[in-house]
């Protein structure tokens, strides 16, 4: 018995290494010319906002584009009931009557099809969209048919990514024509674990067929989530990296790997570091 356990066991950890190393080959192969590729690759945290409630809105947007940022992450649910995607980081809440309350916007709800229109001519968005794996596959279809309504103004699709952590839902939206975004969380490359961690994230995009990943740089400059294993891992990937450090060397490092393709600087932090960037003339 403990000499099939050991076979087994072997079995298993060949199989995996032949599988990320199948993975890896396909992932040189794909083609990634439709991937945002600009060399201003610091894009908006939620806009740039002078308080809290300000974050999302279509002021802070503005701030933020007319300083630089070419694109903005922004947060975004989809109430299945009224078939509409509200603007909001923070989660609805239920009143007594079990009616979800959302946070407000300058006094209301803010629609994005609304956000849109006013702030999305010629500019690129990262969708957060923080409840895309609470739908099942008929009410996807919804929120797909939805999302396909509201993005054909402007050739906004094109410029529209869609982030999710759910690999069985992520192929549905790539599939409809949609950017994706495999969001991960993978550990500290200090940490035991953390190379499979990241192999298992990277089969995870690989199947799912998401068109980038999306992860956490680290917090920590000196021991960081995205290290040089991981860079490596990864560099065939194209990579949007949030909670990066506002660390300029750090900044400027990231500038230079070509497949990290966009960066949102600090976590809950709203700072203007738009003039960082690849493009050449800026570099100090």
């Amino acid at each position: 018995m403990k000499r099939f356990f050991i076979i087994l066991l072997l079995l298993i950890i060949a199989a995996y290494n032949a599988t990320v190393f199948y993975v890896d080959r396909q992932l040189q192969k794909r083609d990634y010319a439709g991937v945002y590729n600009n060399c201003h690759k610091i894009w908006a945290a939620r806009g740039l906002y002078n308080y809290r409630a300000e974050q999302n809105t279509p002021q802070a947007m503005q701030r933020a584009f007319s300083l630089g940022a070419i694109g903005a992450e922004v947060d975004v649910h989809f109430d299945l009931k009224r078939r509409k995607f509200i603007v909001s980081h923070d989660h609805p809440k239920k009143n007594k009557d079990g009616e979800l309350v959302y946070p407000l916007k300058n006094g209301s709800l803010l629609f994005l099809e609304d956000f849109l229109k006013e702030v999305g001519k010629d500019h690129y968005f990262w969708l957060d969209f923080k409840n895309l794996g609470a739908f099942n596959d008929e009410q996807t279809a919804i929120v797909i048919q939805r999302l396909q309504e509201i993005t054909q103004f402007d050739n906004i699709k094109e410029r529209l990514y869609i982030e999710g952590s759910n690999p069985l839902l992520m192929p549905k939206y790539t599939n409809a024509g949609f950017k994706t975004i495999f969001g991960i969380h993978p550990i500290r490359e200090s940490l035991f674990a953390s190379s499979f961690v990241i192999n298992v994230y990277k089969l995870g995009y690989y199947f799912s067929n998401s068109t980038v990943i999306g992860m956490a740089n680290g917090k920590y400059v000196d021991d960081p989530v995205y290290g040089k294993k991981t860079r490596e891992s990864l560099k065939n990937i194209p990579l949007f990296l949030f909670h990066v450090p506002n660390d300029e060397k750090l900044l400027h490092e990231l500038m230079q790997i070509d497949n990290v393709r966009v960066v949102l600087v600090g976590k809950d932090l709203s700072i203007n570091r738009y003039n960082i960037d690849a493009c050449g003339a800026n570099q100090e």
